[in-house]
């Protein structure tokens, strides 16, 4: 064994000596590595934590952009497809129009006009053509003899040649073309113009035999000034009498007409495009009132029977060159709302004309003739519209489809006006975006009125042995419009289907003849309709 002597001791208690003070500083040490190790952790994880929100705010903004991105691409998107998207109808209400399958909904640009592929420019007015080719047929139970458009008051007796033989006729006649102009002279003014003219003009007696050359006539052309809640019409278009869809816009697709191909339209209905000068005032979204002063005419048919005087001084049709007096006057409100989220329409109108004859020199008779009306359009489920009209009036038989007489003469001179009503009811139903059904029920009346010369000598209208003289119409019809296809660039094609039974009542039937004529009709149409 090693002996340990003092020397040794000594040496090892330096070493000791030595190593104790690190010993005892080693977890000082330590704990002072630990408490640093520490302090970076939590510096760091704050680091951390910063940079996650500013990454969570850079996702934010990023996804921000992205959606201002889209939707700027949508907008581009839009006003690239609406470079072919038809013009909207100048001057028109904000309610809905009646749903015609093959019209594409119009685009806007950001001044608000709508866009149309045909549309042009000419300084700061916007030119657009429109309208549409509609080749038409109608087959017929009896020969009315008329073409397409029915001439209601021609309809023939089964007892005659015409009333055993059918017919069947196709024309373009019913073809449309029109132009809209639209300016804006200030910031506050809106002046539209609108041109509208179709093929029924002055048909030649041989128009069927070989060039079926149907003559170009105007159906609309007036010109439209709007400023604040006021707007002021002059030119041709419909009277203020004609029923509204909405409002009391001369609008052709803001007015009821019905939605049938026959062009003369159907009994009941009330109607004119006269010449006049109209002022409306909107007061609010609500209400529309308006009123005009429209071309007149002393009207009566060729079944009146006049003294000889008064022939040039009334219109049988036949004689443009009546004296009238003055205009005649027409007023309008309408109010549209909305019941349980369904718009709702409804109006009354009236007028006032006045008549004249002169049996001879500085002797003269004057009447006064007035009338009203209300209409009614009310949608009572999606897409679904019930209609109504009513007419009463004494002396505006010329208004009624059908034509009836405004006055009749006495021997002396003196003027009686003709009572008249009509009236139609109907629906319309837009069952899918490509078809529509509708139906109608329409009627007019018209008062007998006469004067008894001698026994068997009779002036006026409806008197005994004037088989002539119509008591009333009445239709029923039912139809289809369905859509084939449309595109905003390329137009629309639809085929239009129409059936409906026509009666004619005259006041006097002779012994052993029919009371009513009756025509079954059958009516088919091809329409393309510009973009």
């Amino acid at each position: 064994m090693r002996q340990i002597t003092p020397a040794i001791c000594v040496r090892r208690v330096r070493i000791v000596g030595a190593l104790l003070p690190l010993a005892l500083l080693l977890p000082v040490l330590c704990l002072a590595q630990g408490s640093a190790q520490t302090d970076d952790i939590a510096k760091l994880r704050e680091q951390i934590a910063a940079q996650q929100k500013q990454l969570d705010a850079q996702r934010q903004a990023l996804e921000s952009a992205q959606k201002a991105i889209d939707s700027q691409q949508k907008l581009l998107d839009r006003l690239a497809a609406a470079q072919s998207a038809p013009v909207a109808a100048p001057a028109q209400s904000a309610a809905p129009p009646p749903a015609q399958p093959a019209a594409p909904a119009a685009e806007a640009d950001a001044k608000g006009r709508a866009f149309s592929p045909l549309a042009f420019h000419i300084g700061g007015a916007d030119f657009t053509p429109s309208g549409f080719m509609d080749f038409s047929t109608v087959w017929r139970s009896t020969t009315i003899g008329s073409g397409v458009a029915t001439s209601f008051a021609s309809v023939p007796f089964g007892n005659t040649a015409a009333g055993r033989m059918d017919e069947f006729r196709s024309s373009a006649a019913n073809s449309r073309v029109a132009l809209t102009i639209t300016e804006n002279p200030t910031r506050n003014l809106t002046v539209t113009g609108y041109l509208e003219g179709d093929f029924y003009g002055n048909q030649p007696a041989s128009l069927y035999v070989t060039s079926n050359s149907n003559t170009l006539r105007m159906r609309h052309f007036w010109v439209n000034l709007q400023q604040g809640k006021w707007e002021v019409l002059g030119g041709q278009t419909w009277t203020l009498l004609t029923p509204n869809r909405v409002g009391v816009s001369q609008v052709s697709s803001n007015v009821f007409v019905g939605l049938g191909e026959d062009s003369n339209y159907m009994p009941g209905l009330v109607w004119g495009r006269p010449g006049q000068l109209r002022v409306v005032y909107h007061p609010n979204k609500h209400w529309s009132l308006a009123a005009s002063v429209e071309n007149p005419e002393q009207f009566v048919t060729t079944a009146v029977t006049l003294p000889a005087f008064a022939a040039t001084q009334v219109d049988n049709g036949s004689v443009p060159a009546t004296p009238n007096v003055r205009p005649d006057i027409v007023a309008k409100a309408a109010y549209d709302t909305q019941v349980s989220g369904k718009a709702l329409h409804f109006e009354l109108a009236g007028f006032s004309r006045q008549f004249r004859i002169s049996p001879a020199q500085d002797k003269y008779f004057d009447a006064q003739g007035v009338g009203g009306s209300f209409d009614a359009v009310l949608e009572v489920a999606k897409n679904f519209r019930l209609i109504a009209t009513g007419f009463y009036s004494s002396g505006g038989g010329r208004f009624s489809v059908g034509l009836g007489p405004d006055i009749v003469v006495g021997p002396d001179g003196s003027i009686s006006p003709v009572h008249s009503m009509a009236g139609v009811a109907g629906f319309e139903y837009a069952a899918t975006p490509k078809s529509q059904l509708f139906g109608y029920y329409g009627g007019t009346y018209f008062d007998r009125n006469y004067t008894v010369v001698s026994p068997g000598n009779y002036l006026g209208f409806g008197f005994p042995g004037s088989s002539s003289a119509n008591r009333q119409f009445q239709e029923p019809s039912f139809g289809y419009y369905y859509t084939f296809w449309k595109n905003p660039r390329f137009g629309a094609l639809q085929i239009i289907t129409e059936y409906a039974y026509l009666t004619r009542a005259p006041w006097y039937v002779a012994t052993s003849t029919p009371s009513t004529a009756h025509a079954h009709m059958v009516f088919g149409s091809l329409r393309f309709t510009l973009p």
